[in-house]
Protein backbone atom coordinates (compact mmCIF):
# COMPACT_ATOMS: atom_id res chain seq x y z
CA UNK A 1 0.00 0.00 0.00
CA UNK A 2 1.35 3.36 -0.53
CA UNK A 3 1.63 6.28 1.44
CA UNK A 4 -1.38 8.06 -0.46
CA UNK A 5 -3.56 5.14 0.00
CA UNK A 6 -2.19 4.89 3.72
CA UNK A 7 -3.57 8.35 4.45
CA UNK A 8 -7.01 7.91 2.38
CA UNK A 9 -7.74 5.08 4.00
CA UNK A 10 -7.23 6.35 7.73
CA UNK A 11 -9.33 9.65 6.53
CA UNK A 12 -11.67 7.18 5.72
CA UNK A 13 -12.28 5.50 8.67
CA UNK A 14 -12.78 9.08 10.68
CA UNK A 15 -16.82 9.05 11.30
CA UNK A 16 -16.86 12.96 10.40
CA UNK A 17 -14.70 15.17 7.83
CA UNK A 18 -11.03 15.32 9.09
CA UNK A 19 -9.76 18.73 9.08
CA UNK A 20 -6.77 20.91 8.48
CA UNK A 21 -5.42 24.29 8.97
CA UNK A 22 -2.51 25.88 7.07
CA UNK A 23 0.46 28.02 9.07
CA UNK A 24 3.28 29.71 7.17
CA UNK A 25 6.04 31.41 9.15
CA UNK A 26 8.71 34.18 8.69
CA UNK A 27 6.52 36.49 6.75
CA UNK A 28 7.66 40.09 6.42
CA UNK A 29 7.78 41.03 2.46
CA UNK A 30 6.36 40.64 -0.62
CA UNK A 31 8.61 38.72 -2.27
CA UNK A 32 8.42 35.62 -5.10
CA UNK A 33 8.25 32.41 -2.71
CA UNK A 34 5.25 34.59 -1.24
CA UNK A 35 3.23 35.13 -4.07
CA UNK A 36 4.27 31.29 -5.16
CA UNK A 37 2.34 30.63 -1.76
CA UNK A 38 -0.65 32.82 -2.49
CA UNK A 39 -1.21 31.28 -5.84
CA UNK A 40 -1.29 28.15 -4.67
CA UNK A 41 -4.04 29.12 -1.68
CA UNK A 42 -6.13 30.44 -4.58
CA UNK A 43 -5.58 27.72 -6.75
CA UNK A 44 -6.93 25.15 -4.12
CA UNK A 45 -8.97 27.32 -2.51
CA UNK A 46 -7.18 27.24 0.80
CA UNK A 47 -6.19 29.77 3.03
CA UNK A 48 -2.85 30.50 4.17
CA UNK A 49 -2.32 31.90 7.60
CA UNK A 50 1.08 34.32 7.77
CA UNK A 51 2.83 34.05 11.00
CA UNK A 52 4.05 37.60 10.64
CA UNK A 53 7.10 39.57 12.15
CA UNK A 54 5.61 42.43 13.34
CA UNK A 55 9.09 44.00 14.06
CA UNK A 56 10.78 43.49 10.83
CA UNK A 57 7.58 44.17 8.61
CA UNK A 58 7.99 46.11 5.61
CA UNK A 59 4.94 47.98 3.55
CA UNK A 60 5.56 45.42 0.94
CA UNK A 61 3.85 42.89 2.29
CA UNK A 62 0.29 45.06 1.54
CA UNK A 63 0.07 42.92 -0.86
CA UNK A 64 -1.73 40.32 0.87
CA UNK A 65 -4.38 43.38 1.50
CA UNK A 66 -5.09 43.24 -2.34
CA UNK A 67 -8.70 42.08 -3.18
CA UNK A 68 -7.38 39.14 -5.15
CA UNK A 69 -5.25 37.90 -2.22
CA UNK A 70 -7.90 38.95 0.80
CA UNK A 71 -10.24 35.88 1.11
CA UNK A 72 -7.30 33.18 1.12
CA UNK A 73 -4.98 34.90 3.67
CA UNK A 74 -4.60 35.74 7.18
CA UNK A 75 -1.78 37.16 9.22
CA UNK A 76 -0.75 35.79 12.89
CA UNK A 77 1.85 36.89 15.05
CA UNK A 78 4.79 35.89 14.97
CA UNK A 79 6.21 36.84 17.94
CA UNK A 80 8.24 40.34 18.05
CA UNK A 81 11.31 40.42 16.21
CA UNK A 82 12.55 36.55 15.64
CA UNK A 83 15.47 37.23 18.02
CA UNK A 84 17.28 34.60 20.18
CA UNK A 85 17.16 35.46 24.16
CA UNK A 86 18.49 31.71 24.87
CA UNK A 87 19.95 31.53 27.88
CA UNK A 88 23.12 29.25 28.22
CA UNK A 89 22.29 25.52 27.36
CA UNK A 90 18.68 26.55 26.21
CA UNK A 91 17.05 25.96 22.29
CA UNK A 92 16.67 29.08 20.81
CA UNK A 93 13.58 30.98 21.88
CA UNK A 94 12.29 34.39 21.89
CA UNK A 95 9.06 34.56 24.32
CA UNK A 96 11.28 33.98 26.84
CA UNK A 97 15.15 32.99 27.95
CA UNK A 98 16.85 36.30 29.24
CA UNK A 99 13.65 38.20 28.92
CA UNK A 100 12.31 40.12 31.42
CA UNK A 101 8.06 39.36 31.31
CA UNK A 102 6.44 42.75 31.96
CA UNK A 103 8.89 43.75 29.05
CA UNK A 104 8.29 41.14 26.84
CA UNK A 105 4.26 41.43 27.50
CA UNK A 106 5.00 44.79 26.44
CA UNK A 107 6.52 44.27 23.13
CA UNK A 108 4.00 42.00 22.30
CA UNK A 109 1.50 43.96 22.81
CA UNK A 110 3.24 46.60 20.58
CA UNK A 111 3.27 44.17 17.90
CA UNK A 112 -0.29 42.66 18.34
CA UNK A 113 -1.46 46.43 17.77
CA UNK A 114 0.78 47.23 14.80
CA UNK A 115 0.02 43.99 12.87
CA UNK A 116 -4.41 44.09 14.05
CA UNK A 117 -3.73 48.05 12.59
CA UNK A 118 -1.86 47.32 9.31
CA UNK A 119 -4.13 44.40 8.53
CA UNK A 120 -7.26 44.85 10.42
CA UNK A 121 -9.92 42.27 9.38
CA UNK A 122 -7.32 39.27 7.70
CA UNK A 123 -5.82 39.44 11.85
CA UNK A 124 -6.21 36.99 13.69
CA UNK A 125 -5.55 37.04 17.84
CA UNK A 126 -3.17 34.00 17.42
CA UNK A 127 0.09 34.11 18.87
CA UNK A 128 3.00 31.87 16.93
CA UNK A 129 5.96 32.16 18.78
CA UNK A 130 9.45 31.62 17.33
CA UNK A 131 11.19 28.50 17.22
CA UNK A 132 7.30 27.00 18.37
CA UNK A 133 8.80 27.99 22.07
CA UNK A 134 7.45 30.48 25.06
CA UNK A 135 8.41 30.35 28.47
CA UNK A 136 5.59 28.31 30.68
CA UNK A 137 5.53 31.45 32.91
CA UNK A 138 4.23 33.84 30.15
CA UNK A 139 1.68 31.64 28.98
CA UNK A 140 -1.29 32.51 31.70
CA UNK A 141 -0.76 36.05 30.63
CA UNK A 142 -1.64 35.57 26.93
CA UNK A 143 -5.73 35.99 27.47
CA UNK A 144 -5.67 39.00 29.66
CA UNK A 145 -3.31 40.41 26.50
CA UNK A 146 -5.77 39.65 24.07
CA UNK A 147 -4.59 36.61 22.62
CA UNK A 148 -7.25 33.86 22.06
CA UNK A 149 -5.10 31.53 20.44
CA UNK A 150 -1.18 30.21 20.78
CA UNK A 151 0.08 28.25 17.85
CA UNK A 152 3.16 25.87 18.56
CA UNK A 153 4.50 22.74 16.73
CA UNK A 154 2.16 20.07 18.71
CA UNK A 155 3.94 16.93 19.94
CA UNK A 156 2.00 13.59 21.53
CA UNK A 157 3.38 14.42 24.86
CA UNK A 158 2.02 18.15 24.78
CA UNK A 159 -1.57 18.37 26.21
CA UNK A 160 -3.39 21.03 23.55
CA UNK A 161 -5.44 22.80 25.94
CA UNK A 162 -8.26 25.07 24.56
CA UNK A 163 -5.64 27.56 24.48
CA UNK A 164 -3.40 25.94 21.82
CA UNK A 165 -4.63 25.89 17.74
CA UNK A 166 -0.94 23.86 16.86
CA UNK A 167 0.40 22.97 13.68
CA UNK A 168 1.55 19.14 13.54
CA UNK A 169 2.86 18.51 10.37
CA UNK A 170 6.15 20.53 9.07
CA UNK A 171 7.55 20.24 5.92
CA UNK A 172 11.15 21.01 6.47
CA UNK A 173 14.10 18.92 7.38
CA UNK A 174 16.09 21.92 8.73
CA UNK A 175 19.12 19.96 9.60
CA UNK A 176 19.52 19.55 6.14
CA UNK A 177 17.47 22.61 5.46
CA UNK A 178 15.08 20.33 2.61
CA UNK A 179 12.45 18.77 2.14
CA UNK A 180 11.50 16.28 4.71
CA UNK A 181 10.72 13.72 1.99
CA UNK A 182 6.93 12.46 0.90
CA UNK A 183 7.15 9.07 2.78
CA UNK A 184 8.20 10.75 6.20
CA UNK A 185 5.40 13.41 6.42
CA UNK A 186 2.72 11.60 4.75
CA UNK A 187 3.50 8.78 7.36
CA UNK A 188 3.48 11.81 9.88
CA UNK A 189 0.50 12.82 8.86
CA UNK A 190 -1.53 9.47 9.37
CA UNK A 191 0.32 8.97 12.59
CA UNK A 192 -1.37 11.85 13.92
CA UNK A 193 -4.66 11.28 12.81
CA UNK A 194 -4.82 7.88 13.65
CA UNK A 195 -3.39 8.81 17.07
CA UNK A 196 -6.38 11.37 17.28
CA UNK A 197 -9.17 8.97 15.89
CA UNK A 198 -8.11 6.58 18.34
CA UNK A 199 -7.93 8.37 21.67
CA UNK A 200 -10.99 10.43 20.61
CA UNK A 201 -9.30 13.58 20.90
CA UNK A 202 -10.22 14.67 17.50
CA UNK A 203 -11.73 18.42 18.32
CA UNK A 204 -8.98 20.37 16.47
CA UNK A 205 -7.51 20.36 13.10
CA UNK A 206 -4.50 18.72 12.12
CA UNK A 207 -2.12 21.89 11.28
CA UNK A 208 0.18 21.65 8.10
CA UNK A 209 3.41 24.15 8.63
CA UNK A 210 5.60 25.98 6.26
CA UNK A 211 8.00 28.29 5.61
CA UNK A 212 7.87 30.24 2.17
CA UNK A 213 11.17 31.84 2.07
CA UNK A 214 12.99 28.37 2.92
CA UNK A 215 11.16 26.08 0.27
CA UNK A 216 13.09 24.12 -1.95
CA UNK A 217 11.26 23.04 -5.09
CA UNK A 218 10.43 19.58 -3.50
CA UNK A 219 8.94 21.44 -0.97
CA UNK A 220 6.40 23.40 -4.00
CA UNK A 221 5.55 20.30 -5.37
CA UNK A 222 4.56 18.45 -2.52
CA UNK A 223 2.14 21.02 -1.45
CA UNK A 224 0.74 20.99 -5.24
CA UNK A 225 0.38 16.91 -4.60
CA UNK A 226 -0.86 17.23 -1.22
CA UNK A 227 -3.59 19.79 -1.54
CA UNK A 228 -4.94 18.53 -5.15
CA UNK A 229 -5.23 14.92 -2.80
CA UNK A 230 -7.04 17.16 -0.28
CA UNK A 231 -9.17 18.24 -2.75
CA UNK A 232 -10.41 15.10 -4.64
CA UNK A 233 -10.64 13.74 -1.68
CA UNK A 234 -14.59 14.03 -0.24
CA UNK A 235 -14.06 14.08 3.81
CA UNK A 236 -11.19 16.15 3.66
CA UNK A 237 -12.12 19.93 4.64
CA UNK A 238 -9.97 22.74 5.33
CA UNK A 239 -10.77 25.69 7.96
CA UNK A 240 -9.53 29.10 8.04
CA UNK A 241 -10.28 32.48 9.78
CA UNK A 242 -12.13 33.28 12.38
CA UNK A 243 -13.66 29.76 11.83
CA UNK A 244 -10.01 28.58 14.40
CA UNK A 245 -11.25 30.66 17.38
CA UNK A 246 -14.12 27.39 17.94
CA UNK A 247 -11.35 24.83 18.58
Amino acid sequence: MSSWQALSEEINQWPQSVQFWWRDDDAVADSEPLQKMLQLAKSYDIAVHLAVIPNLLETSLDVVKHSDNQPFCYVLQHGVEHKNFALQGQRKIELGGSQDLLALQQNLSAGQRLLRQTFVDQYLSILVPPWNRIAEELIPCLDNMGYQKLSVLGKAKLAETTLHLNVHIDIINWRERQFAGEQRILRTITEHLRHKRLSGNSAKPCGLMTHHLDHDQDCWNFLDKFFSFCRDHSKVQWVAGNSLYQY
